[in-house]
């Protein structure tokens, strides 16, 4: 438990004003100030006061933190419900500084009913949610259908895939046509996916493309507009510009081949050989003329050559060097333009495609009375932009009087224009009234990291600047407050933080403000802590190893990435071994108290949470999951292609070794090896449970709908159960995801199965898994995932790494050349960046700018995730950079980092502390140690990986025989006979392992005692185990095997030719002049001789033979095999056994 945080008179004081009911207030909040927690008081301060719950509108960002929000309102006033005069008053005292009278004590006591009792609740929404309750409520103003549905990601990726895929059919259909023109032209730019990838980020920016296109005139000016902006007049086009670079040629093609003479004359230089070379081959055929002839001006990436002819050419022939000189300056301005008329041609063709999608996306919404995310924040800005938007606002529960946001720095610009309009109300003449309203805006652009979802920065100061004035010239308060004490991090991790943005290249993109960030204080300001820096893992040199057998996914043990892994999962299991404890906190460090961040899913993210399980540490699993790429999901929909297409083999098997039915490699294999007909007939042919099982399930699934099957499955024939115990806690999040899916389904379409599937395998869906939930579990996220969380370790894994051109976006928004100002932008689609105009290039700049500046806003959120200790560590990619997060961490605390012994004992690391006191307190150990006895450096390190190696060779599990037809069919009968007789020779196994230690007369009781118990086999079956028990016992033949020298089940390993093996002797007898092994078999009946002895059995004994050889090569070794339903023993000759090694190509 942590220790009480007391807030600082300081804190105190600007938490009280931000939440002053009185004021209007713009908070800048840096990350771990309660800016949660002033909102919530300010919310009760409000009410105090008078204010009707439904004249509070508070806006936040997810309905993660909506909830979080009202529970903290609701929690508050229910404890104050609950308290006397005496400790509500201080209470009430806390909260805003005076001291309250009775009445407002009464007051206080029915805030919580008052809430409760509000029609429609506290009004603590996402901006989404406030925009859907809106149009609702004024369905006829907005022009939307009155009982519209909200359409949720995947289904606005359904209905997108659909009129994309229609409007690519309507194309082919027609080549000719306005659409069909428009494929082909994009075709010659852009592959098959990259097409559908183009619009879709062309639907993406519907705005922008609507805004362009309205009529076809419109889009024939809008395309002469981006060809001006572009810098190409609409007559100009690739084909009329070529042959402009043709016909205007100062090396016109009748002199080509005298000129390539010429050249070749006057030097034997490769540039000049070259350019004859060019020259001849545009001659001969002219079809290829920009392609040969443009290379001699320019290379391959299209920059000018800096040098066409050699000096001794320009002296000889200097006209013509300057002939050469002039068309280089000619031509680069003509494919400059032509440039910039492909760039216009293939975007007016993208936009003449994604417009005919936009048309149907929008027809199917209105046919079905759907509106999506967009359309709820648009059409509501439509809604409060109208005439009698006055009347409209009024009615909002007859007026809104104190608007909340939260998260401001997430807001989008479309949904900032939302809030001014509601906002414009409080400071207008005719809106205001004289009832106090108020506008609390919360957040911190320190970060803004959801760009990709509109978020911008910069408007998180234009609309501070923009109320500050509305309110100034309205006459009416408005403050900005600073929050800058954090209550969770320690002074070290502050430190940490204000140093590494003192640098101003690292803090640019932060603030809007130039200067130095405000210091961050802290709350727990005698807290000590660690900041620690490991050395970056570099890729090494291994042995080019590719076994057939390895997974297509191994990871090599050389790979940093894989080592990273490996060393923090080591860490952490060390830290849970020694029960470490940080230096501010009471117990020792638990899995959920770690926190483990990337940037991005990928490799590393996949390899820590293995390394995590395979060092038995609990982790939580992905933050994120595919459901249809994850494995109980992917089981499921295995389960119905199999029941809905029985012939399906490959689903059947899968099913047969998922946990719903549970078999082995073996009884698959057995099962599926060999088998005259289909998968389906030979698990029917047999009879068993699992059989009747999947005949019973294929029964209910054509009749039950998806839903209602999957349920079956799951609940009452405990397919949950078993899924969860194979596959952990993490499966029961897609599990839960994938009914609600069924559920949904069966809501909107036919309930069929075979639907639901094909559903499923539409559209990626993707689930979200709550993080928070205070299970003890280390977590493994994305910082984009983890905002708004935090814990006592944070360790950053991914800080190597830097995003490249390949995240550029395909669509380019470029500002008008001529137009008014806050004109519609232009879309350019630019394949690459040597396709770029100028124009273009400054907008891909911009772009990437942009990027650079959220990656260090992103370190900033992953950096003040850690309260107590946070770690730096990363992989070293082949192709670094030296401004990535590590080297950004590394420059700026180096002077002051000390070099110490690594947690794991491998080499050292550097911790960052502020003063000698941490140093000591990060130093000391952890727990209780003999001060006589230190540890060896490698005791506590963990083991280094392993290559993966090849299949163990089990003996036990060696090879049916192919060749001499010893497989039984599958039938009923021959299964139920296997499964007897492994029954009896385990229960045999069990009784001649046991027996010899029990003394002669008890061992008939204590055999009957044993199969009593022994209800799967019947009375013949246990009085033969029993009376072929007794006959080996009672024969002398076999007492070698019974005596003090032997052993049972001895277990035995070691490596023949560098392969694995690893079996276990049934019965071992070490005597002074031999060894012998004995493997006891139930074949009944058992074979006479050698030869019809199977040769799994003879290898199996060669094996143990082998291996024991290199132990004990001082005494021969017999090998026996017993049959006990004789019972006899049958020793197998050296020579069988040395032909049993070399059929497996394996030598002593």
């Amino acid at each position: 438990m942590s220790r009480a945080i007391v807030a600082p008179p300081d804190a105190a004081i600007a938490q009280r004003k931000a939440s002053d009911p009185l004021i209007s207030v713009w908070v800048a909040a840096n990350a771990g100030s309660g800016k949660t927690y002033v909102l919530a008081r300010r919310v009760v301060r409000l009410m105090l006061e008078g204010t009707p719950p439904g004249a509070i509108l508070c806006l936040t960002f997810t309905k993660a933190a909506a909830a979080t929000m009202a529970n903290r309102v609701f929690a508050m006033l229910g404890e104050w419900t609950g308290l006397d005069d005496q400790r509500l008053g201080a209470a009430l005292l806390d909260l805003d500084g005076i001291r309250p009278s009775a009445r407002r004590i009464i007051r206080a006591r029915r805030l919580f009913a008052e809430a409760l009792e509000t029609p429609g609740g506290l009004k603590v929404q996402t901006i989404h949610a406030f925009c859907e309750r809106v149009l609702h409520q004024f369905p006829f103003e907005a022009n939307v259908a009155s009982q519209f549905t909200v359409m949720d990601d995947r289904g606005k990726a359904e209905t997108v895939e659909r009129a994309k895929l229609a409007v690519l059919l309507k194309a082919a259909a027609d080549p000719q046509g306005r659409l069909g023109r428009a494929l082909a032209s994009l075709s010659v730019a852009a592959a098959d996916q990259t097409v559908t990838e183009l619009l879709s980020e062309a639907v993406n920016a519907r705005d922008a493309v609507l805004g362009q296109i309205k009529t076809e005139a419109d889009f024939g000016r809008a395309m002469a507009a981006l060809g001006e902006t572009l810098g190409v007049s609409p007559a100009d086009s690739e084909a009329s510009l070529a042959a402009e670079a043709l016909g205007a040629a100062l090396v016109p093609p009748s002199e080509w081949l005298s000129v390539a003479a010429t050249l070749e004359q006057l030097s034997t230089k490769a540039t000049e050989r070259d350019i004859a070379a060019r020259l001849r081959q545009a001659a001969k055929d002219p079809a290829l003329f920009i392609e040969h002839y443009r290379a001699i001006f320019f290379t391959k990436e299209g920059d000018l050559r800096k040098t066409i002819l050699t000096k001794a050419v320009r002296d000889a022939e200097p006209a013509l060097a300057g002939r050469f000189d002039r068309e280089q300056e000619r031509l680069g301005l003509l494919l400059r333009r032509q440039k910039a008329a492909a760039l216009r041609d293939r975007t007016a063709a993208l936009l003449t495609l994604a417009e005919a999608v936009l048309t149907r996306v929008e027809a199917e919404k209105a046919a079905r009375g759907a509106l999506d995310f967009d359309d709820l924040v648009g059409k509501t800005r439509a809604l409060f932009a109208r005439v009698d938007a006055r009347w409209i606002l009024y009615k909002l529960d007859q007026g809104i009087d104190h608007i909340l946001v939260d998260e401001a720095q997430d807001t989008s610009p479309g949904q900032w224009e939302l809030v001014s309009a509601l906002v414009a109300e409080f400071t207008d003449g005719e809106g205001a009234r004289d009832t106090a309203r108020t506008l609390f805006v919360v957040g911190d652009e320190k970060q803004s990291i959801y760009s990709f979802q509109g978020a911008d920065p910069a408007w998180f100061t234009d609309m501070r600047l923009k109320f500050a004035r509305a309110f100034g010239q309205a006459g009416k308060p408005f403050e900005q407050v600073r929050l800058n004490f954090s209550f969770r991090s320690t002074p070290v991790v502050l430190g940490a933080v204000d140093r590494v943005f003192d640098d101003p290249a690292t803090r640019r993109g932060l603030s809007a403000d130039q200067g130095s960030l405000a210091p961050h204080e802290a709350a727990r300001r005698a807290a000590p802590g660690i900041v620690e820096l490991w050395p970056p893992i570099e890729k090494q040199e291994a042995e080019d190893r590719s076994p057939w057998t390895a997974p297509l996914d191994a990871m090599e043990i050389s790979d940093p990435v894989a080592r990273l892994a490996g060393r923090i999962a080591g860490h952490i299991r060390i830290w849970l071994d020694r029960r470490d404890r940080l230096p501010d906190k009471d117990k020792p460090i638990a899995p959920g108290d770690i926190l483990i961040l990337v940037r991005r899913r990928g490799a590393l993210f996949d390899q820590v949470i293995r390394a995590l399980k395979n060092q038995n540490v609990p982790v939580a699993g992905a933050d994120r999951l595919i459901l249809g790429e994850h494995i109980a999901v992917m089981d499921l929909m295995a389960l119905a292609d199999c029941l809905l297409t029985p012939d399906d083999d490959l689903s059947l098997a899968t099913v047969l070794k998922s946990p719903l039915v549970g078999l082995g490699e073996d009884e698959l294999m057995a099962l599926a090896a060999r088998r005259p007909g289909s998968l389906w007939a030979a698990v029917q042919a047999t009879g068993l449970a699992f059989a009747q099982q999947i005949r019973r399930w294929r029964d209910e699934a054509l009749v039950l709908t998806p839903a209602s099957f999957f349920a079956q499955v799951l609940a009452r024939d405990g397919g949950r159960a078993r899924i969860l115990a194979r596959l952990g806690f993490e499966a029961a999040d897609a599990i839960d995801e994938f009914l609600s899916l069924a559920l949904a389904f069966e809501a909107s379409d036919i309930p069929t199965l075979r639907g639901f599937l094909t559903y499923m395998r539409a559209s990626a869906t993707e689930v979200k898994r709550d993080m928070d939930l205070g299970r003890n579990e280390v977590r493994v996220m994305t910082v984009h995932g983890a905002k708004g969380l935090e814990a006592d370790i944070v360790i950053l894994a991914d800080t190597m790494s830097k995003p490249g051109g390949q995240f550029d976006p395909k669509l380019f928004k470029i500002a008008p050349g001529a137009g008014p100002e806050g004109a519609v932008p232009h879309l350019v689609w630019s394949p690459s960046k040597k396709a770029d105009v100028e124009v273009v290039a400054a907008a891909r700049d911009h772009h990437r700018d942009r990027q650079a500046q959220e990656y260090r806003r992103l370190l900033y959120v992953a950096m003040t995730r850690a309260a107590d200790k946070l770690i730096i560590c990363g992989a070293k990619p082949v192709r670094g950079s030296t401004d990535a997060w590590y080297d950004m961490i590394a420059q700026a605390l180096h002077e002051k980092a000390v070099e110490q012994p690594a947690d794991d004992g491998d080499g050292t690391v550097k911790r960052w502390l502020l003063g000698q006191a941490d140093l000591a307190a990060a130093a000391a150990p952890a727990v209780e140690t003999l001060a006589a006895e230190v540890e060896p450096a490698w005791l506590r390190r963990p083991a280094p990986a392993v290559a993966i190696p090849p299949r163990p060779v089990t003996p036990s599990g060696m090879h049916v025989d192919s060749g001499k037809g010893r497989r039984l069919p599958f039938s009923p009968d021959a299964v139920a006979a296997r499964e007897a007789a492994l029954k009896r020779g385990t229960l045999t196994h069990r009784l001649l392992q046991s027996l010899p230690d029990v003394a002669r007369d008890k061992r008939e009781e204590a055999t009957w005692r044993f199969l009593a118990r022994q209800t799967s086999i019947d009375e013949e079956g246990r009085q033969a185990i029993a009376a072929s028990v007794a006959a080996i016992l009672a024969d002398p033949r076999f007492g070698p095997l019974f005596t003090a020298a032997s052993r049972a089940e001895v277990p035995i390993a070691g490596t023949l030719n560098g392969r694995p093996v690893s079996g276990q002797i049934d019965r071992l007898v070490i005597e002074t002049g031999r060894i012998v092994i004995a493997d006891f078999k139930t074949n009944d009946p058992a074979p006479r001789q050698l030869a019809e002895v199977p040769e799994s059995y003879v290898t199996q004994l060669a094996l143990y033979r082998a291996l024991l050889a290199r132990i004990h090569d001082d005494r021969p070794i017999e090998a026996w095999l017993v049959w006990t339903a004789v019972p006899d023993i049958m020793v197998v000759p050296d020579d069988a056994l040395a032909a049993a090694l070399a059929r497996e190509g394996l030598t002593p």
